[in-house]
């Protein structure tokens, strides 16, 4: 069983990102732009907050839905292109990449598959874990055995998610397939390597964005909730608000982080894949320039 070194993958993905800064951003900006436009327009449109009509919730949601999958689509793209880049399969600079192959459409279905498949994991351990609950409300002697499942039920998602999700992007480009059981198998004995290693590239960038959005916002944004539950809906309102006016500066941060973001993220899986199925890549040569 081959193991992952968490130093150099740590190290790879800074270095990719902070050499090939200049490459990601050229792979990447074209998408981003698109994907801040659809971020932006149910605020716009005011499909956001459509109101208690239901006939304009519907199509408010339908529409929604729509710039969704879109944005979805147009981070696929970028999760390709960064990958190849990071698998050395793409060298050389960038200035504009705008791609709707059959990599793109495998990796946008990886996305979504992936996004029902957490979510339906989450819905199973909240569903089970509100069970739990009640019944140590009755019986104060599973108080232990509830807290002991939130922690070890989390544990388990997390380790669920690591083992399925953080080596698709390269099989999707490498092995031009999606394929869970695959990411599965080659991250067998490496999940918590792999956590350490998401923990270092992702942390930094979430630091910057929370620190950035109470620059933009106020640090009211993060302050504690009220404990009564209507204090507390409240603030949530007023909150939600407050994010809501400065939204355009906020999808604009997100705009200018998503390049680190993705280097860091994509690099980090590309140098886990290399290490531990460096047979596939090796049939693998990158194109001329």
């Amino acid at each position: 069983m081959k193991r992952l070194s968490v130093v150099g993958a740590i190290r790879f993905a800074y270095v990719f990102v902070f050499e090939q800064i200049g490459a990601i951003i050229g792979l990447v900006w074209l998408p981003l732009v698109f994907v801040a436009i659809l971020q932006f327009l149910p605020y716009a449109i005011g499909t956001a907050y459509p109101g208690t009509d239901p006939s304009k919730e519907g199509g408010a949601a339908a529409l929604n839905l729509t710039f969704f999958m879109a944005a979805f689509l147009l981070y696929a793209m970028n999760c390709v292109a960064v990958t190849r880049q990071a698998l050395g399969l793409r060298q050389g600079a960038a200035s504009l990449h705008f791609s709707l192959g059959w990599p793109e459409w495998k990796m946008f279905a990886a996305i979504i598959i992936c996004l029902l498949l957490l979510g339906a994991t989450i819905g199973i351990y909240a569903r089970i874990g509100a069970v739990i609950s009640v019944a140590a409300g009755r019986m104060p002697g599973l108080a232990i055995a509830a807290e002991a499942y939130t922690i070890l039920g989390l544990c388990g998602v997390v380790w669920l998610a690591l083992r399925l999700f953080f080596l698709l992007p390269p099989i999707v480009v490498v092995e031009e397939r999606v394929d869970f059981l695959r990411a599965w198998l080659v991250s067998r004995g490496n999940a918590w390597r792999i956590l350490v290693v998401m923990l270092a590239v992702i942390v930094p960038i979430v630091v910057i964005q929370a620190a950035a959005i109470v620059l933009i916002v106020g640090p009211g944004v993060f302050a504690p909730l009220p404990a009564s539950a209507e204090a507390m809906n409240v603030a949530l309102q007023a909150r939600i608000g407050l994010i809501d006016r400065h939204m355009a500066s906020i999808i604009g941060l997100t705009l200018v982080l998503a390049p680190f973001s993705l280097g860091l993220t994509l690099g980090a899986s590309a140098y886990a894949y290399r290490s531990l199925a460096a047979d596939r890549l090796a049939s693998k040569a990158a194109p001329p320039q």
